[in-house]
C-alpha cells in the first residue's frame, strides 16, 4: 500500500513542468505537410464522385454526348485518382505504395477501352450479305449486310473492309504523311485545315491501291450484274449516332472502270476540312474512323427519298420524303419534296412539292440535274406504295430496336429497295422524357428531398436503427439517418433507399445509381415520419414521398434516349464505367480491405480517403513536444495545448503563448469546448473507501496508465479540424472532427483507462457507449475501451454531436470510481440523457 502512493506521490510531483521560453509558435512543419497532404487528398475525393455522379446522370437520362466528353472525364479521374493517392502516400511516408500499382491496373483497363477495338486483318472484300458487325466494314456496310439476310429488298453489292485502307495506306507511306500534315494544322484555323485536307487527298489519289486490293476489287465486281454501281462511305463509326450525315463521299453512276478511282475519292473525303473539323469536334481521331466502302449496284428509280420511321420532332407517325428521280436531291435539301405523314395504318397529312428539278444518271457516269418532266411533277408515291413504305419501315425499326432513318428507292417496276438505314434520334421535350406528371391528391409525407438516384418505387419501410443490414427484407424502402458507403451492400435488396443526411456525389449515391436503385438523400424527418412497415413510394423524379403506392409514378419508364445508347460514346462510356463505379471495398474491416483488393477507381477512392483519415488520427498518437503550441488558459483547470495548423486561432492570437477560448476560431474546437464550459469542472463524485483504493492499486500496478500519466493534452486544430488528446484524472480520450460537407465530415472518438478496477471502468464505458448510440455514434466494445465514430451528416448536426461530446467527457471523468454495479450504468445514463442530450424534433 505504501509503495502505490509512493508511486502517485512520484507523479504528482513531475505533473508541472515549467515551458521552455524559447518555443517557436510556428506549426511543426510536418504536421503541417501531412494536414495539407490531408486538404490535397478531400479535394481530390470531391472532384472523383462529383465526376461520377455527372457521368451516371448523363448515361442514365439521355443526354447527348460525345468521346470528348468521354476521353475528358477518364482523363480528369484518372489525374484526380493519381492525385488522391500521391497526397495518402505523402501522409503515410509511402506506405501504401501498393495502391499506387492498383491505380495504374486500373488506369491501364480504362485506356484500353478508350482506345476500343485495335483494327484486325479481314478479308480486303466480301459480299454484302456476309458483312457482319465487327468485321470492319462500318456502320452502313453492317446495317445493309443485315437487312439483306433479313429478306428485305438490298441493291446487289460487296463492301471492302477497312482494314483495306490501312493497308492502302501503309502501302505508300501515307500513314506518316497524313499524320504529319495532321499535326500541322490547327482546329480553328479553317485555312490551315483546307491546306492539310488538299495536300492528304492529293497524295492518296496520286496513289495507286495495293495489287491485292485491287484484284480483289475486280473480282467481286465481275460478279456483279448492272454496269453502273454507286460507290458509298462507310466507316467504322458512319450511321452510328454521330452518323457524319454528308461528311463523307458517296459517288453514283460508276462505270465500272473507274471504280477503284472513285474508291480512292471516297477514301480521300475523311479529309475535307468539314470533315476533319466534325472529327475533332466529335472526339474522333481519323485512325478510329478507318474506312470502309460500299460498292453497290444502280437501282433504275422513279422515286427515291428519306424515311423516318418515327416523327424527329416528337409527334406521332412516320415521316416520308420524296423526290422524283435518284435520291442525292431528297439528302441535300435543294428542291422540295413531297411529305407523307403517315399514323395507324393511314395516310395522316400529305403534301406535293414543287419538285422542280431532278437528278438522273447520266449517260457517260455521274448525274445529270434535268427539269422535272410534267408527268413526274406530281405526287411520288400512290396511296399504296405509301402505306407499304412506312410499314417496311416499321419492320426495320422493329428488328434494330430503335427508331430509323432510312433511304429508300422506288424502281421503274415499283419495287422499294433500301439503300442505309441508321438509327434516327427523336426529340422530346425534357419532362416528358423522363420525368413523370406532378402528382395531386395523394397524401405527400415529405418534400423536397435529394434526388441521388432518379426513378421512383413503392414498398414497406423498413426503418435501420442497429446496423443489421442482413434483417433488411427484400424489395423494402429502406430508411436511414446516414448515407454510409457500407450500405451499398443492399443494393440487391431494396426497392429505393431514404437517407436523412448524404449528397448526390457520396459514394452511396454512386452506387445506388450504378444499380438503378430510386434515391432521395438529405430527407429531413425520414427517420421519425415514416414508420416501419408503411407502404410508401419514393418520388426520386421530384425529390417527394407519398403515403401508399402510387401508380401514377411507378409506370414511369426509366429516363433517356435508346438512340443515345446506341452511340460509340455510350458504349464506350458503359465499357469504361465497369473499371470506374462498382464499389468492392464496401466495410473497412473486411479482409479485401487493402490495395490489392482495390479493382475499381471507386474501390481506390473509398481505400485512400478511409486509410486517410487513419493516418490523420495518428498526429496526436505518442508524445508531442511544445513546438508550435501555446496554452489555452480558461476557468477550466485543464491544461491543454493548441497547435494552430491555420485557422484555428483568430488573428490577434498570432504572437501569444497563451490564449483565452474566445481567440478559438476552430468550427470544431468551438463545438466541444461548449459542452466542456457548459459543464465545468466539477469535483469528483462522492466515492466509497472500495472506490478509492482500486483507483490507488489500479494506478500503481499498470504500467500502461503510468506511462501515459506523463502525456500532456494536446489539440492539433484549423478552422474545420480538430484532433484532440486528452487525458482527464486517469483515463485518455482522443477526438477527431473534420466538419466540411457530408461526405468530407466526421467525427471519431477513442477512449481507455480509468483509475479503478476493471469491473467498475467497464461499466463507465457501457456508459459512454449508451449515451453515444443515442447519439448515432457507431460504437465498437472491447473491456475499457471504445472506439466510436459517426459520419455522413452536415456540419451542424455533426457540430451539435460535438458538443454533446465535450459534456459527456466533463460528466464521465472519475466517474468509474463511483460505478459499483449496473443500477449505476442506468442511474448516470438517466440523469445525462435527461440533462445534456438534446430532445429529438
Amino acid at each position: 500500500m505504501a509503495a502505490a502512493l509512493g508511486k502517485l506521490k512520484q507523479w504528482f510531483a513531475k505533473k508541472r513542468t515549467p515551458r521552455p521560453s524559447s518555443v517557436s509558435l510556428a506549426p511543426p512543419p510536418a504536421l503541417l505537410e501531412r494536414y495539407r497532404q490531408y486538404k490535397r487528398l478531400l479535394a481530390a475525393n470531391s472532384a472523383i464522385l462529383t465526376t461520377v455522379a455527372d457521368i451516371q446522370v448523363k448515361m442514365d437520362e439521355g443526354f447527348l454526348f460525345d468521346m470528348n466528353y468521354v476521353r475528358e472525364a477518364c482523363d480528369r479521374l484518372g489525374q484526380e485518382v493519381e492525385a488522391m493517392v500521391e497526397a495518402l502516400n505523402g501522409m503515410a511516408d509511402g506506405r501504401y505504395a501498393a495502391l499506387d500499382t492498383a491505380r495504374r491496373q486500373v488506369a491501364h483497363l480504362v485506356a484500353e477501352e478508350l482506345v476500343g477495338a485495335k483494327l484486325q486483318p479481314a478479308p480486303l472484300a466480301l459480299p454484302l450479305a456476309e458483312v457482319r458487325e465487327g468485321f470492319f466494314y462500318g456502320g452502313k456496310a453492317e446495317k445493309l449486310g443485315e437487312l439483306t439476310r433479313l429478306g428485305l429488298t438490298v441493291p446487289a453489292g460487296f463492301g471492302v473492309s477497312a482494314y483495306a485502307q490501312k493497308l492502302f495506306f501503309e502501302s505508300g507511306d501515307l500513314e506518316e504523311f497524313i499524320r504529319e500534315a495532321i499535326s500541322h494544322s490547327h482546329i480553328r484555323n479553317l485555312e490551315s485545315l483546307r491546306e492539310a485536307g488538299e495536300a492528304i487527298q492529293a497524295k492518296i489519289m496520286a496513289q495507286p491501291l495495293p495489287p491485292e486490293l485491287s484484284q480483289a476489287i475486280a473480282r467481286h465486281l465481275a460478279q456483279m450484274s448492272s454496269s453502273r454501281v454507286a460507290v458509298r462511305s462507310s466507316a467504322l463509326q458512319e450511321d452510328s449516332f454521330f452518323s457524319f450525315a454528308g461528311q463523307f463521299e458517296t459517288v453514283l453512276n460508276v462505270p465500272r472502270d473507274q471504280v477503284e478511282a472513285r474508291y480512292k475519292e471516297v477514301i480521300a473525303s475523311q479529309f475535307t476540312p468539314r470533315a476533319l473539323y466534325y472529327c475533332h469536334a466529335s472526339g474522333f481521331s481519323y485512325q478510329e474512323l478507318a474506312m470502309g466502302v460500299l460498292v453497290m449496284e444502280m437501282v433504275p428509280v422513279r422515286c427515291a427519298g428519306v424515311l423516318y420511321t418515327d416523327d424527329p420532332r416528337g409527334g406521332a407517325g412516320a415521316i416520308i420524303n420524296a423526290v422524283s428521280g435518284l435520291g442525292s436531291l431528297a439528302v441535300g435539301g435543294v428542291v422540295e419534296p413531297d411529305i407523307y405523314r403517315v399514323e395507324d395504318g393511314r395516310i395522316a397529312a400529305q403534301h406535293v412539292g414543287e419538285k422542280s428539278h431532278m437528278h438522273i444518271a447520266a449517260p457517260d457516269g455521274g448525274v445529270q440535274d434535268i427539269v422535272t418532266p410534267a408527268d413526274l411533277q406530281g405526287p411520288c408515291l400512290a396511296e399504296d406504295q405509301t402505306l407499304a413504305l412506312a410499314e417496311l419501315g416499321n419492320r426495320v425499326k422493329q428488328h434494330f430496336g430503335l427508331p430509323q432513318d432510312i433511304e429508300w428507292a422506288l424502281d421503274t417496276q415499283g419495287r422499294f429497295s433500301l439503300l442505309q438505314a441508321r438509327p434516327l434520334r427523336v426529340s422530346r421535350q425534357l419532362k416528358a422524357d423522363y420525368l413523370p406528371p406532378r402528382i395531386k391528391g395523394a397524401e405527400m409525407l415529405l418534400a423536397d428531398g435529394i434526388i441521388a438516384s432518379r426513378g421512383a418505387a413503392a414498398g414497406s419501410v423498413y426503418l435501420l436503427r442497429n446496423q443489421d443490414l442482413d434483417a433488411i427484407p427484400q424489395d423494402a424502402v429502406l430508411v436511414t439517418s446516414r448515407a454510409l458507403p457500407e450500405y451499398g451492400v443492399v443494393v440487391g435488396r431494396v426497392a429505393a433507399v431514404v437517407c436523412e443526411a448524404g449528397s448526390a456525389t457520396s459514394h452511396l449515391a454512386t452506387v445506388l445509381r450504378e444499380a438503378r436503385i430510386p434515391a432521395l438523400f438529405g430527407a429531413k424527418g425520414a427517420t421519425a415520419v415514416l414508420q416501419p412497415g408503411d407502404l410508401v413510394t419514393v418520388d426520386a423524379f421530384y425529390g417527394n414521398i407519398y403515403a401508399g403506392r402510387v401508380e401514377e409514378l411507378l409506370k414511369v419508364p426509366r429516363g433517356g434516349d435508346d438512340a443515345v445508347r446506341q452511340t460509340r460514346a455510350y458504349k464506350v462510356l458503359e465499357r469504361v464505367l465497369k473499371h470506374i463505379t462498382p464499389l468492392n471495398l464496401l466495410d473497412p474491416r473486411a479482409a479485401n480491405f487493402r490495395p490489392d483488393g482495390c479493382r475499381t477507381y471507386h474501390d481506390i477512392t473509398r481505400f485512400a480517403h478511409e486509410k486517410a483519415m487513419e493516418e490523420l488520427f495518428q498526429m496526436s498518437t505518442g508524445r508531442l513536444d511544445e513546438e508550435g503550441a501555446r496554452r489555452l488558459v480558461s476557468a477550466i483547470p485543464l491544461e491543454l495545448n493548441i497547435i494552430d495548423l491555420g485557422g484555428g486561432l483568430s488573428p490577434e492570437a498570432a504572437n501569444l503563448v497563451k490564449v483565452r477560448p474566445e481567440h478559438l476560431t476552430s468550427r470544431p474546437m468551438l463545438a466541444y469546448w461548449r459542452g466542456v464550459s457548459a459543464v465545468g469542472w466539477q469535483g469528483p463524485k462522492p466515492v466509497d473507501l472500495a472506490g478509492f483504493m482500486s483507483v490507488v492499486m489500479s494506478t500503481a500496478t499498470n504500467t500502461n496508465i503510468q506511462e501515459r500519466l506523463h502525456e500532456k493534452n494536446f489539440a492539433i486544430i484549423t478552422h474545420d479540424y480538430l484532433n484532440l488528446s486528452n487525458r482527464l484524472g486517469f483515463h485518455f480520450a482522443t477526438i477527431e472532427a473534420f466538419l466540411g460537407t457530408p461526405e468530407e465530415s466526421y467525427v471519431s472518438f477513442t477512449f481507455y483507462g480509468g483509475g479503478a478496477e476493471l469491473p467498475r471502468r467497464m461499466r463507465r464505458v457501457r456508459f459512454l457507449t449508451r449515451v453515444l448510440e443515442d447519439l448515432s455514434f457507431r460504437v465498437e466494445l472491447k473491456e475499457d475501451s471504445i472506439t466510436a465514430r459517426i459520419d455522413g451528416y452536415d456540419a451542424d448536426i455533426l457540430d451539435e454531436k460535438l458538443e454533446v461530446l465535450g459534456r459527456l467527457m466533463m460528466v464521465s471523468k472519475q466517474l468509474d470510481m463511483v460505478m459499483v454495479s449496473e443500477e449505476a450504468v442506468e442511474q448516470y445514463y438517466r440523469e445525462f440523457s435527461q440533462g445534456h442530450i438534446p430532445a429529438r424534433p
